[in-house]
Order: C-alpha cells, then structure tokens, then sequence
C-alpha cells in the first residue's frame, strides 16, 4: 500500500450541524481527512439522496426495515470511483421526522482496478453504516481496504433469472443495453418483478451476474443505482433500478433509452441488431463461469492494450476478439471459414510498438499460419498476404525468416496450380514490392529452391512489358528489389527476347527504343553502383544493334532517325560489324554514310566522297537519294556540303577544261523546289562564289556551273534582277566572275528601254545635265500637291485602338489609338474621336464617361482625304451613389431638441449635399439642431452629389417624452 492513497470516506443526514452547515438540516456530518470539501460539495452531495418507494409513503409504512438499502456506484469526472449506500431512517435527532443515511467510499483511481477484476468488492461490501452521531465528531478514518463478502452460488442467480423470466434472449438483449450505454450514454432503466422491500437486493444480485459477463472496459465505465422510485437521469449513472411499478410507458423520459420492465413485462429500444450475435451467445453459456468469463476478458484486455478509448468501448470489437479467443481455444473451424478475415482481424491489435504486449496475439498469429503452411490445400488470397505483410514490418527475426519461407510456399504452391497458376502466384508477389528487403529474400529463396518457379515469375513480368520505358524500369526493379536474380543467366535471357520483341514495330519507334535501351544499358553499371553488370550490359547493347539493323530500311527514315544512329554510325561500330552477317555489315557502311554526309562537319568534304566513290551505282543512288529526300526543306548554309554530296557524280567525265564532278543543273533545281523563298538560292549562289567546287584556283566560276546559273535565272527566275534587293544582294559579291556573271543576267533580264540606255549611256548624260534645273523647280513648286495627289491613290489608313473594359469602375478613363505604318507617313495622318479631331498620328487622352453607355467612335483620315474604318467601343459606366453616415441619436429623449451629426462621401463629389427630412443643411459634414415635438419625431438623413444621385434614406424616430424632466 506504500505510495498509494488511501480511501476515503463520507457520512451524509440530517442533524443538528454538519461540516457546512452551522443549523440543523441534511449535510456532510462527518468525512476523511484527505477528502476535499469542494470535491465533496460539488461531486458528493447530487448522490447523497434516497427517495423511498411511492407504494411504501402511499401507505405510511413505519417498518424501515421494508425500505431497499439503494446502492449507488458512479465514477466521478476526476476519476475517483464512488461506492455508496443510502439507507430510509425511520426518525431523525428530533424523533419527530424521517431522513436518510449515505455512507460512500471514495476510492482514488489508482486503487480501482481491483474492484474491476472482482465485482464482489463493490456489490458485497459489508462496512456500510446505517447511520452516525455527530457527537462522535466530524472526522472518520481513511481506510487501506474496503471489507466485503464472497460471491452468492450460481444457483441463486439463476433463481433469479428465472424468477424474473430471463431466458437467453432477454439476457443477451440485457448485456447488449448495458455495454451500449456505457459507449453512447444512453441509460438502461430496470423494474424488477420483486416485492418493493427486495427489489434493491435483486437489484445487486442481478447486477453481480451483468458485472461478471461484460469486458473490464466498460466495467471501468459504469455507474448503477439499485433503487430509484422514478426513472430519473443522473450524470455518471448508466443502469438505474426503478420501483416496481414507477415504469410507466409510454414516457418521453426514457422513450429514447433502453427499458427492462419485467414487473409490467414491457420492452423499449432492446432488440438486438442484426443476426450473429456469437458472443453473447458464449457469454449466456458461460454465465455462471467466472474463470472462463475472465479468461476472455483477460485476452481481450491484452488485445486492447496501448488502442484508443472509442475501440475498447465498441460492441463489435468484442465480437471480433471473442471470435479470435474461440479460435485460440481450439475452434479452428470459424478461422478455416474466413482465414485472411481472423489474420487481419488479429493484425487489428497489433502493431509494432504494441506487439510484445501482445503474445498470445502473436503466438495465435503464427500458429494459424504454420497450419495454412502445413495444409498443402490452402490457397492464400491477396488479403491474407496483405496481413502477412503486415506482420513482416513488426515480427521477432525468427518470425521473419519463417514468413520468408512461407510466401516462398505460396508463391511456388500457386504457381504449380492448372491454368493461371504463374499469374496468380505474381499477383500475390507483386504485393510484396513495397518492402524491398522482404521482395528480396522471398526471390532469393524461391529461386534457390524452386528455380522454375521464379523464372516463369520474371518472364511474366517481362511479358506484361510494352515499351521500353517499362523494360528500364523492370531492369532498375530487379537490381533493387532482387540483386541476386540479375546476376543469373535466365535474367539475361529474357531481357535480350522482351527487347527483340520491342524492336519488332514501325521504324520510327524501333530507332528510338533502339536508342534509348542502349544509352540505359551504357550508363546502368556506374548508375546502379554495380560494376560486375557491365559485361551483361555490353553484350544486351549489341543485341539491341544487331536487331536494329535486321529491319533498318534508308528509304524509310526520317532526318531524326538518322542523326538518332549516330551511337552506332560515328564512329563506325567495330564490334557491331565484327558479329553481323554480310547483309548487316553492309547496311551499317551505308548507314554510316549517310549519316557522316547528314552530319558533314568542317573539313570532312573529301573524306565523305571517298565513301561515296567506293559505292557502286544502286548503293549510291540509295544513299543520295536518302540525302535528298531527308535534306528537303532543311535548306541553309550549314548544310550546303551535304547538299553538294547528294549531287556527286564520281563517274563523270572531264570536259576540256573543267571536270562535271556535279550536277549543277539539278542541284539548283533542288535548291529552289525546296526553299520557300528565293533567297535561299540566292545565298547559295554566294556561298558558292568562294568554294572550290565551284570555281577555280583563280576564283573563276566553273562553266558547267556558270551555264546552270544562267539556266536557273532563265528559268526559275526571270524577272529576279527587276527586284533592287535582289539586283544589289548578287552584285555586291567580291567574286568578279560570279559579278560579272550576275551583270549579264541582270542586262538580259532588263527590258528594251534599259538596254538602249547601256548602249547609248554617254548621250543620255550629256543630255540630262542641261534639263537638270528646270526638273528641280518643277519639283519645288509640285510638290506638295504631288504628294497629295499620289496619297488620294493610296490605301485608305489602318488605325489600332486599345482595349477599353467593357464596363468602368471610375469616372475617367483613358482613350489610346495608333495609325499602323511607318512614322514618316503617320504624322500626316489626322485622329478623330467622336468626330472631333484630336491630334496627328496617334491618340493619348483622358475622358469623363457620363452615367450610363458611353460609345467612342475612332477615325484616321490621311492627307489624300481617305478614311480608315470607323472603330467603335462602348463602355458601361454607373454612377456611384454618395454613402451617409451619422453619429448617435437617442430613441427616447426628455429634451426638447438634439443635435444630429452626419457624414457624406462620394468617389466623384468632394462635397455632396447632406438634407435632413428633405431639406439641405450642409454639405460634406454637419452638425444640425432638430426641434421636436412631443411624441415620435421621424428624422431622414441623406445626401445627394453633383450628378444628381441620391445615397440610401437613414430613417430614424426620436421620442419626445415631454411629461417628465
């Protein structure tokens, strides 16, 4: 008992004084010293009260031996548990009046457990007193114990039951009420079909027997009184035993509680939800064996150790740890029905800090599932491995070793099943990814000893596997989940054929899965940390480009399919052309061609004819043609020489002075066909004036290509030299030949006129320097007019006016319009809004926008007199109302004026008009003298602005009570 407080105790009547009171009337007469008087006050005092049975005060029985002794236990809100008796007494200090007796035992919180586990410490009890003189003093001793007697035989509680006709529906319906209430405050109202003097002591005797059949938790919760003439609720107090007779239904009191009226046989709200009610029916079966009842409680107790409150007071809950007890117990019949329901209904209560808490859970848990493993039947489903699982995270390492060979089990007792055996077996693993650790050991397990097993695992894997995205993933998988299984031949394997699948698809995807495996394949040793997988790597590369190149067709890639070959193209794979056939090896050079003529860097021209050289003529037109197709609409300098090289002609002959290496003719042609703009042929025409390939050591053009630059302008281009830009681009190159060149086809494209002025330029000079002054001051004086003349020819002018909202928050708003076209010509032109004019060129202004839609119509006339098109916007604008606010004005006053004080405001108005009762006294702020008139004076404040818009009325009355000063 060292270290523990004790228990208190509490004497409560009517006498002459009490500890609160100094005159005579009901009190505390008498308590422990530890025993707070607040606590006593306010907790103790609403319990101390008896109130004697209406059959026995209807007829003045004086025998008080025929009054029930009404026991009353609650817990209080500080958790000290309250033992209390309260007894009728006959006469009290005076001999002239009835009273009552209450004794209570206050046990502190620390000490209740005992009176728990063993009812008969609160319903047995033999220390209660009948009553007490003062003159003995106010203070009584703390007690180490509470005295009480043994439990009754089971023979007199089922005498009772009988008695009462509580058979086994009744009882359970009965338990079921009492565990409710505790859990949803609802009470549970009693009459017992007993003489009123016995009712009380039936009361406990049945209460003995609800005590011994319901779980610890809701003992700990409950409070009782044994006796009540009415059906009173009462804070704390759950069960209340009423009067025989006092339950008179129906009755909105209880209408929404349970009622047990075995005197009137009358039942309210007690029937039992739902069908499977297996606990109560144990319960009803072993009511009168303590030692069974209290080995379940004893597990339900462990099971619920360290969970929330609202689960240990949950009905259901105990159904479930009642069904888990009958299972440890021996009835393995309800888990063969529902085995992934019991496993996690065990794995319900435990966890990983509660667990060691917890062993018969534990040793439940395991037991169940070595006879699944030992049962060569049993089938494991996706829930039942769940749980498994979920024990893994928790279990001793023993534990675990052993879930390891058990989901090695299943996995591989799956597998062996017909049909989709493999698929089952992978769904149940694939459960098992979200533990890294435990994935691992299971595969290292099964392929140890089920090889077969874990191979049909990773080719079905493999075989769901429809990108090569996915196919990265499943590698980066396996190396993090099971390192060991990469390492094995079979992995290989079925890697190399899930890939040579991939690659069997269009040509675009293939190159691009082709790509992209083997960059994954070069970086996976460094990136996974795993040096020892380069040489799997190597050789799944080489696989990747050996079925590349089964299928690779020049005809059908695209310019990013070529420069996507780059890794096995440049350079020239050796090891890929080591183990490829003829057929292979031959379209790699090609592809290597190709690709180095596409991707032609600086420097490397004569190296890419060489190749091209050693071609015969199919496979050089192949590959020019692929040049051609792929260069079509990528037309710029940097890819001149490419160009160039899909126009070699190694087979050519020299003329007499030059060689014809080139198709001139229909490398222009493929330069114009495919440039959306003439320029284009143009720049080359320039780029070429300083490349060897098309002029000699001395700059000369060479003349097959000079006769193609004649065609093509002949051609293509006829008229090309009438353009300035274009005549002044071309003759401006520092090539004399090609400048040369450019001025004859420039002469030949001239018209008559130009060339009569080349022929007779001298003669034309002479004569225009003595008509030169007379033009001059013809221009001077025309020129203005010329130039209004020629703008009356012109287009009408564009004008772009910003947006405006469609509806304004503010008075004033800016108008923003520009004439589009170069500054020189915009100035001249003349900007209307509204049809007035506002200024040249452009429009920066600010406008007042009146109440309601306001239309801006915008215009540009030029000095030819054209007018743009009329722009129109339209902007929404409400003028605000003024807002009034007042100071304080009286409802009711004995004076014969007041002073009212008010406020105006207003966004567009400065100074708004405030009137009282219509009329203006001011404006912005005022102080204004109301006279009034005995009786009700009604007062109007508003305010007006500028714009004609008045604010919301204030209406207030004033009451002038002139009657009194």
């Amino acid at each position: 008992m060292t270290g523990q407080r004790k228990i208190q105790q509490q004497y409560f009547t009517r006498d002459r004084e009490g500890i609160f009171r100094t005159s005579e009337g009901f009190d505390t007469v008498a308590k422990s010293a530890g025993l707070d008087n607040g606590f006593i006050k306010s907790v103790l005092h609403p319990y101390c009260v008896y109130k004697a049975p209406q059959e026995l005060l209807g007829r003045d029985e004086t025998d008080s031996s025929l009054y029930p002794k009404t026991l009353t236990v609650f817990r209080a809100d500080s958790g000290e548990l309250v033992i209390g008796r309260s007894v009728y007494v006959q006469t009290d200090f005076t001999g002239q009046r009835s009273a009552s007796f209450t004794h209570q035992f206050i046990v502190p919180g620390e000490r209740q457990e005992p009176f728990v586990r063993e009812p008969n410490r609160l319903l047995r009890i033999r220390d209660f007193r009948s009553g007490y003189d003062i003159r003995g003093g106010k203070s009584i001793p703390e007690l180490d114990e509470v005295a009480f007697d043994p439990a009754g035989s089971a023979e007199e509680g089922d005498r009772l039951l009988a008695a009462q006709g509580i058979d086994s529906r009744l009882f359970q319906q009965l338990i079921y009420a009492v565990m409710s209430s505790a859990a949803n405050k609802k009470k549970v109202y009693i009459s017992l079909a007993a003489d009123v003097a016995d009712s009380a002591e039936q009361a406990r005797l049945l209460l003995e027997i609800i005590y011994r059949c319901i779980p610890y938790a809701f003992r700990r919760q409950l409070g009782f009184t044994t006796f009540n003439s009415e059906p009173e609720a009462k804070q704390n107090i759950h069960i209340v035993f009423v009067e025989p007779g006092g339950l008179r239904l129906p009755d909105r009191r209880v209408e929404k509680d349970y009622v047990f009226d075995f005197a009137g046989q009358k039942w309210l709200n007690t029937e039992l939800p739902g069908q499977n009610h297996a606990l109560l029916d144990w319960i009803w079966a072993h009511h009168n064996d303590k030692r069974r009842l209290d080995e379940l409680f004893d597990f339900c107790e462990q099971a619920l150790q360290g969970e929330a409150g609202a689960l240990s007071l949950a009905i259901p809950t105990y159904y479930q740890l009642g069904m888990l007890y009958e299972i440890e117990q021996g009835s393995e019949a309800q888990y063969d029905n529902n085995r992934a329901g019991v496993m996690n209904a065990l794995l319900t209560y435990l966890d990983k800090e509660s667990a060691e808490r917890k062993p018969r859970l534990k040793e439940l848990f395991i037991r169940l599932l070595r006879k699944d493993v030992s049962d060569g039947e049993a089938i494991p489903t996706a829930d039942y491995m769940k749980s498994l699982i979920a024990y893994y995270d928790f279990a001793e390492e023993g534990e675990q070793a052993l879930l390891v060979q058990c989901f090695m089990i299943f996995m591989n007792r799956l597998a062996g099943k017909s049909g989709e055996g493999i698929e089952k077996a992978a769904q149940l693993s694939d459960l098992l990814l979200g533990r890294v650790s435990l994935f691992g050991l299971v595969m290292k397990e099964l392929h140890k000893q089920s090889a077969a097993t874990a191979e049909q695992y990773v080719a079905y894997r493999l075989k769901q596997i429809q990108s090569a995205e996915r196919l990265k993933e499943e590698i980066m998988f396996w190396l993090k989940q099971a390192e060991d299984v990469t390492l094995e031949p079979f992995f290989a394997r079925e890697v190399t054929g899930k890939q040579e699948q991939l690659l069997q698809r269009e040509a675009r995807k293939r190159i691009e899965t082709a790509v992209s495996l083997h960059d994954f394949y070069g970086e996976l040793p460094s990136r996974s940390g795993r040096k020892q997988f380069g040489a799997v790597c190597r050789q799944w590369q080489l696989e990747v480009k050996l079925a590349l190149l089964e299928e690779l067709d020049l005809t059908q890639l695209s310019y990013e399919d070529v420069v996507a070959l780059g890794f096995i193209a440049d350079p020239l794979d050796e090891e890929l052309f080591r183990h490829a056939n003829k057929t292979r090896r031959q379209q790699l050079i090609l592809t290597g061609i190709l690709y180095c003529s596409l991707m032609l860097r600086p420097g490397e021209e004569e190296e890419a004819v060489d190749a091209l050289q050693g071609l015969g003529p199919v496979e050089l037109d192949n590959v020019q043609a692929a040049l051609r197709r792929l260069l079509a609409g990528r037309i710029d300098p940097s890819r001149y020489s490419s160009i160039l090289l899909a126009f070699y002609r190694p087979d050519s002959e020299r003329g007499l002075y030059e060689s014809n290496e080139y198709d001139y003719d229909g490398l222009l042609e493929f330069i114009a066909a495919n440039s959306f703009e003439a320029d284009k042929v143009h720049d080359f025409l320039l780029w070429s004036a300083s490349d060897s390939r098309f002029v000699d050591e001395r700059g000369v053009i060479n003349p097959h290509y000079k006769a193609a630059v004649s065609k093509y302008f002949q051609v293509r281009e006829p008229r090309a030299f009438k353009d300035k830009q274009v005549r002044q681009k071309l003759l401006e190159t520092d090539n004399e030949s090609f400048a040369a060149l450019f001025q004859t086809i420039k002469l030949r494209q001239s018209g008559k006129l130009a060339q009569f002025i080349a022929r007779n330029k001298r003669k034309l000079v002479r004569g225009g320097l003595i008509a030169a002054p007379f033009i001059v001051v013809l221009l001077v004086l025309l020129w203005n007019p010329l130039l209004t003349w020629i703008a009356s020819f012109g287009p009408a002018p564009e004008i772009a006016v910003e947006s405006l909202p469609e509806t304004s928050t503010t008075m004033e708003i800016a108008l923003k319009a520009s004439v589009k076209g170069a500054d020189k010509d915009v100035l001249n032109v003349k900007m209307y809004v509204n049809g007035q004019y506002v200024s040249n060129g452009a429009i920066d202004t600010k406008v007042q926008l009146h109440d309601g839609e306001n239309i801006f119509e915008f215009k540009a006339v030029n000095r030819g007199g054209k007018s743009s098109e009329v722009v129109q916007k339209k902007v929404m604008y409400t003028v605000p109302l003024p807002t009034v606010t007042h100071g304080p004005i009286p409802e009711t006053t004995k004076s014969a004026s007041i002073t009212v004080t008010a406020n105006a405001k207003d966004p567009n108005d400065p100074s708004p008009t405030i009137y009282i009762n219509d009329q203006a006294v001011g404006q912005g702020s005022i102080s204004q003298t109301i006279n009034l008139v005995p009786g009700d004076n009604p007062i109007e404040i508003k305010a007006g602005n500028k714009f004609g818009k008045m604010s919301d009325t204030i209406k207030k009355t004033v009451k002038y009570d002139a009657g009194k000063k």
